[in-house]
């Protein structure tokens, strides 16, 4: 739950304010203040607790001016306003006030004005975040984040976290051969009670790379945006990068993910159903409001006899961002290893390439005759391996 500071002063409304705030069940009340404090009250109440979340009642007009204190003292958190007159409504957002939700609000209604408060003041875009989602089941979405993450953290040296966000279907512990005990579904259940010293009993590691991996369990309730958002607080301080592997279809919950990630990668095959659905991809992001500049297209399992990238890009109606070329033993022998790709195949390259690349890398290409027919094929230049 988010740590939050309650202001009112004596209101006759405050027993309403105390029921919304509870019902929320994402606010804990860290201190219940009923009178107006001055700037060194509100420095010592806040020095022990660092609430994320202050809650003012503006019955009195005298609680407007509250906001630029609060501001001052935490710039972090998030200020709401209860039940503003008009003119205070209007007045709020310009002494400092996130949102405001009336006096009659409903549980909906001050859950709303949380989260768009949080998400101002707290939830911007992460670089360090990136989003993978299949346009269609099977399109080799999991293959590549575990192969990226795995590349990430043995060229880069990267400290590298996997979300496996596909709760229902996520085959990531198949992928790594595992069968752990813990799962993400167990963290999300528990994530506003958890800490990050305790956050490590739910992770696996294997090759280097940490996983939240699903259990596929439907005995466990689904999460909801603020699980993520909790999530997120904990993971970001602790890696270097963070790829989500989603399912196909993006819900309240994983919205938030989607919402923060620096980019969206979805994945798509050469095939044209694959390749329909994933022109549905780009334009769910895009009624989400996700920019254009934030999303990337994936093509995945692509063989000369292919479309061109310069096609399927026009299929899609979106540039091709990068190709990973089929080598269907390969991923094969290495899913009944239970480990990556070997990095010396031209798919292990390409992924060793695009880890580098989420890391504003530039790629180095031969501009040989031979390289720039590759290049115009969408190939990347590699090497053969003996």
């Amino acid at each position: 739950m988010f740590s939050t500071i309650v202001i009112h002063a004596a209101s006759t409304r405050a027993h309403r304010l105390r029921y919304l705030i509870a019902a929320t069940n994402c606010l804990e009340i860290a201190r219940d203040l009923d009178n107006f404090p001055s700037e060194h009250e509100l420095k010592r109440v806040c020095g022990g607790i660092g609430p994320e979340v202050v809650v003012i009642d503006l019955e009195s007009s005298e609680s407007l001016t509250l906001a630029a204190m609060v501001r001052e003292v935490i710039p972090s958190a998030a200020i709401i306003g209860y039940g503003p007159t008009v003119e205070g409504a209007i007045v709020a957002p310009k002494v400092g006030f996130d949102n405001t939700v009336p006096f009659e609000a409903t549980i909906d209604d001050l859950r709303f004005a949380i989260q768009e408060s949080l998400r101002k003041r707290q939830g911007g875009v992460e670089k360090s975040l990136f989003c993978f989602i299949p346009a269609k089941a099977g399109s080799g979405c999991s293959t590549i984040v575990l192969n990226t993450a795995a590349a990430m953290a043995r060229d880069e040296g990267k400290r590298v976290l996997v979300l496996d966000t596909d709760l229902r279907s996520g085959i990531l512990t198949v992928m790594l051969a595992v069968e752990p005990k813990v799962s993400i579904q167990n963290l999300l259940a528990s994530i506003q009670q958890l800490d990050h010293r305790r956050f490590r009993d739910f992770v696996i590691t294997a090759q280097g790379v940490d996983y939240l991996v699903s259990s596929r369990s439907l005995d466990i309730p689904p999460p909801e945006w603020v699980d993520y958002f909790h999530l997120l607080s904990i993971a970001l301080r602790q890696y270097d990068a963070i790829l989500v592997d989603m399912p196909e279809l993006i819900n309240p919950a994983t919205v938030e993910l989607v919402r923060r990630a620096a980019d969206t990668y979805v994945v798509s095959t050469p095939e044209i159903p694959s390749m329909k659905l994933a022109n549905q991809r780009f334009s769910e992001l895009e009624r989400l409001g996700i920019p254009k500049t934030r999303m990337g297209l994936l093509v995945n399992r692509w063989h000369r006899s292919d479309a061109s990238t310069a096609q399927i890009a026009e299929m899609v109606k979106h540039p091709v961002t990068r190709v990973f070329p089929n080598d269907y033993a390969g991923v094969r022998s290495a899913i009944l290893a239970g480990r990556p790709i070997s990095e010396r195949s031209n798919l292990g390259i390409a992924y060793s390439e695009f880890a580098g690349e989420l890391f504003g890398k530039t790629t180095v290409h031969d501009n040989s005759i031979t390289g720039k027919l590759k290049s115009l094929w969408g190939i990347r230049e590699s090497r053969s391996v003996a």
